[in-house]
């Protein structure tokens, strides 16, 4: 694959554009690659991430609302334990509980930290990334956060998510205006339909040469214990808002929507990417992802060859304010996510939900400066620290909630048959 675009490259330094003769064809190894990137996308950000938040949220709002328990994640071991959930154990749980939020939104605000830089830099804001550039950003976030989550700018900071929302959907729709619409549109049901074929087998591939463990210890297994590391944060988000729903309307729509939403977005916007770097007239897409691992900068340098010019820089300021406020809204959850895992689920106070968004950024920020120049090697380690003790307490919550719901099951069969004996009894007393 890479001899390909090593050719492409020399073509278009040649003056030659694609179509011409003499213009290099991609075969089919280099189309089996980009659509493995895609499934491999699908499959990191789809069910398998939501699938880990609808196991703690389910527990969470199950024990809660049905059994009556406080709204915390000790609840899930009533099953196993009883009461000693008030006591060490269920003070164990929780604290790794905080611990895997601590960690998991200090690597979502320190790559977010790397994106806003790009952001800059693409706009011509900023000449080069730096240490001060990371520690203001940090700090502004912060701030900001935690003054949206002791004031009362809820309101405002809600309609800045669904301003957030509708943004997101417009930068959807102009890489599918842009781009190769009906390219787009394949590549994305290809790259689902092949996900959803092979989501098994993907799921229990394991590496076995070194360079199968570099790369999977890099991307596949940095990426679930990111999302473990935000279950608890999640899934007491969700587990809040779904009072009244049943286990099938909650798993539907903690499963299937999110990651429906997921595959759109990274179908549309990576496929995008992917035909432009493959069949486009320029290579700054790929060589700001490839040449020069720059994650954070290539939905940027997108924007610069979809549409150049004005159109750009209005599409890189939408993109950058998105950035922002997703950043700062999941900030400010989690200071108040953080007060509710060790206050029984109750809205903690004004002081400790500043001391939680001050701890946030201070973390985010030791773990970025501490990192260096391999600062995201430094936050995938951090957020994988994070997220494995609480491993085992979502293997617990899954145990926990099978026997709660089969016994519950059992008593509820136990009760139909005494009422249909009862019945019967009744009705041969009257004949």
């Amino acid at each position: 694959m890479a001899s390909f675009f090593e050719a492409k490259q020399a073509a278009l330094s040649a003056g030659l554009n694609p179509g011409d003769k003499g213009f290099p064809i991609p075969n089919d190894l280099v189309a089996e690659a980009a659509a493995g990137g895609l499934r491999l996308t699908i499959f990191h950000w789809g069910t398998i991430a939501w699938g880990m938040y609808a196991i703690v949220g389910l527990s969470l709002a199950y024990f809660a609302f049905r059994k009556g328990l406080p709204l915390s994640m000790r609840s899930s071991l009533y099953p196993l334990i009883g009461d000693r959930i008030y006591g060490p154990i269920g003070h164990t749980v929780d604290i790794l509980a905080v611990f895997g939020t601590i960690f998991g939104i200090a690597t979502t605000l320190g790559l977010g930290v790397e994106q806003i830089g790009s952001g800059l830099i693409s706009l011509g804001i900023l000449a080069e990334k730096s240490q001060s550039v990371t520690i203001i950003s940090i700090v502004v976030i912060t701030a900001m956060a935690t003054f949206s989550a002791t004031t009362g700018v809820a309101k405002g900071i809600r309609i800045l998510s669904e301003l957030n929302t509708w943004i997101c959907i417009v930068i959807v729709c102009y890489f599918l205006i842009a781009s190769n619409a009906n390219y787009v549109i394949a590549s994305t049901l290809t790259a689902f339909g092949e996900y959803v074929s092979s989501a098994v087998e993907m799921s229990l591939w394991t590496a076995r040469s070194p360079d199968e463990r570099t790369w999977q210890g890099g991307w596949t297994i940095f990426y679930w214990g990111w999302w473990m590391a935000w279950a608890a944060f999640v899934g007491m988000f969700i587990a809040r808002i779904s009072r009244g729903r049943t286990i099938r309307e909650f798993v539907f729509g903690v499963m299937l929507v999110p990651s429906l939403v997921a595959i759109i977005w990274f179908g549309v916007i990576g496929s995008a990417g992917i035909y432009e770097s493959v069949y486009g007239a320029d290579m700054s897409i790929y060589t700001t992802s490839v040449n020069n691992w720059d994650y954070a900068g290539t939905i940027y340098a997108a924007f610069d060859v979809l549409s150049p010019g004005i159109a750009a820089t209005v599409a890189k300021v939408a993109a950058l304010f998105v950035v922002v406020v997703f950043f700062v809204t999941s900030a400010d959850s989690g200071t108040l996510v953080l007060g509710r895992l060790l206050s029984f689920g109750r809205r903690p106070p004004i002081q400790q939900r500043i001391i939680w968004g001050v701890l946030l950024g201070f973390v985010t920020l030791v773990i970025l400066l501490l990192g260096g120049k391999e600062a995201l090697k430094a936050l995938q380690a951090a957020s994988i620290a994070g997220a494995l003790p609480f491993t085992f307490v979502i293997i617990v919550m899954m145990v926990g909630l099978i026997k709660s719901l089969r016994e519950e099951s059992m008593d509820t069969v136990q009760e139909d048959s005494d009422i249909r004996i009862a019945g019967t009894l009744e009705v041969n007393e009257l004949s």
